[in-house]
This record gives C-alpha cells, sequence and structure tokens, in this order.
C-alpha cells in the first residue's frame, strides 16, 4: 500500500492506470476513503494516472488531532509535488471539492484542471452533520450501512430505484477499510466548523467545471452554482438524474465529461 510522508503526516494513496497517463487525483468525501472510490477510479484509468488518497483523518492516512481544510489541501498540492508531477488536475466529490479547491488556490501553479463536484462554498458545518442535526440523528455513533439508509432521501435522486441504489452502495462499501471511531468523526467535523471558501475561489486559475445533482438535498444546485461564479471562467453542469451519488448515478456522463474537459 503506497504512502509518503507528506508535511508530516503519512498520507496513503492507491494508484490506477498507465504510469505515463496524464495524472488525474481523485478525492473522496466526507467519512469516506480512497477505496470507496474505486468504481470511479477504474473508469478514469483508461485515460489518466489515476491517484486517490485518503485525507487527514480518513482511510489509513495519518489521524492528527486536529487539523483544518487549509492542511488538507496543502496536503494534495504536497502530494502531486511528492510523485513527481509539475502539475495534475483534481477531481474532489462533496468534501472532497472543498479539499481539492484549498489546493487549487494554494498552490494555483500545481493543478492544471479542476473539477468539483456536488460542492458548495461555505458551511456552519458539514453538509451532513447539518442535515443529521436537523433530522434528530446521531451520526457519531452510526455505522456507514445506518449513515447511507439515514441519508438516503438527500442523497438520491428518485431517478435511480432502490436496487439500483442497493447495487450501487453494495459497489463502493465492499471496498471500505477503515471504520472511523466516534472520535475520529468528530476531529473531522471540528475541520468543517464555519468553512468559507469564497474568499478564495477567485485565486484559482485552473481550467474549472462545478457539477451539481438536480435531487441533491445537501448540496443542491444553487449551492455548486455560487461556487461556479466564484471561479473565474468556471464552467457549471447540472446533473437531471442525480443526486448527492452523482459519481455514481450518472457515473458513465460523468467520465465522459471529466475527459474531454481535462484532455480537450
Amino acid at each position: 500500500m503506497p504512502r509518503l510522508r507528506i508535511h508530516g503526516n503519512d498520507v496513503h494513496f492507491l494508484e490506477y492506470g498507465d504510469p505515463g497517463s496524464p495524472p488525474l487525483v481523485v478525492v473522496h468525501g466526507l467519512y469516506g476513503e480512497a477505496s470507496t472510490m474505486a468504481p470511479l477510479a477504474e473508469r478514469f484509468a483508461d485515460r489518466f494516472r489515476v491517484i486517490v488518497p485518503d485525507a487527514l483523518g480518513h482511510g489509513l492516512s495519518a489521524h492528527p488531532p486536529a487539523f483544518s481544510l487549509e492542511d488538507q489541501g496543502r496536503m494534495l498540492d504536497g502530494l502531486i509535488a511528492a510523485l513527481g508531477y509539475d502539475a495534475a488536475s483534481l477531481l474532489g466529490v462533496s468534501m472532497g471539492s472543498y479539499l481539492s479547491a484549498q489546493a487549487a488556490a494554494h498552490e494555483p501553479a500545481r493543478i492544471s484542471g479542476l473539477v468539483l463536484v456536488v460542492s458548495k462554498a461555505h458551511g456552519r458545518t458539514s453538509s451532513m452533520a447539518a442535515y443529521a442535526a436537523r433530522e434528530g440523528f446521531d451520526l457519531a455513533s452510526a455505522t456507514p450501512e445506518e449513515t447511507v439508509g439515514f441519508m438516503a432521501g438527500a442523497l438520491w435522486s428518485p431517478h435511480t430505484l432502490q436496487p439500483r441504489r442497493e447495487e450501487l452502495l453494495a459497489a463502493q462499501l465492499r471496498f471500505q477499510q477503515v471504520v472511523l471511531t466516534p472520535e475520529d468523526r468528530t476531529v473531522i467535523d471540528q475541520s468543517l466548523r464555519d468553512f468559507d471558501l469564497r474568499p478564495i475561489l477567485p485565486a484559482i486559475t485552473a481550467p474549472t467545471l462545478v457539477v451539481s445533482g438536480r435531487a441533491d438535498g445537501l448540496n443542491p444546485p444553487e449551492a455548486g452554482e455560487e461556487v461556479a461564479r466564484g471561479i473565474p471562467g468556471a464552467r457549471f453542469e447540472v446533473y437531471e438524474h442525480s443526486g448527492h451519488m452523482l459519481p455514481f448515478e450518472e457515473r458513465d456522463r460523468l467520465v465522459t465529461e471529466v475527459e474531454g474537459f481535462v484532455l480537450g
């Protein structure tokens, strides 16, 4: 299992595709890990060298007692450099999009293309935590299966029927290697408290694609559109048959669109 020491923290990552292909770093969402992105990463591996890190506090990477979104962004920039790339394309999903925006603003020349999927620009906490608090659900003590079951109404499009949801979820969860402790989740949640990307978005110079799902109950299209407005020249797309699980609900369209956007 490859890992590198980045700014004092061990960062675990997975790699897919030909080492000579253009690099694409894919960043998972809240409470996820690199392995849960395998179904998406495998699709991109036909055209890219895909690198999928565990974010700080997640998976097999370091679980520091405290870290910030800025730390996560610096980690991504440092990982790209440590792998020997002057620049790489970066795709972040949900929380991963916040980390990716931080990386692109922190070292603009390090990111050659940026794709932000089901994103938002600011929040008092994570979108999942805000939704759970409104509904009285205890995220800290819930298993991944319990969390996904509770979140179903906010995660999926009505176009994605229950058998398909179960199939997609099983394909994602069977790769998961680490179950986060309540303490892990608390530290992660603290890193997202009162975050606001709006001041740094104008510093992003990479060609940027922002993608939202029409039925997303966590980061709705208007949240993604706000991100796109803040980034010079960004393109914004809404997928009509997706919710927050867009990378799995309309994976074929996303892969095709990202390949065209990044590779031209």
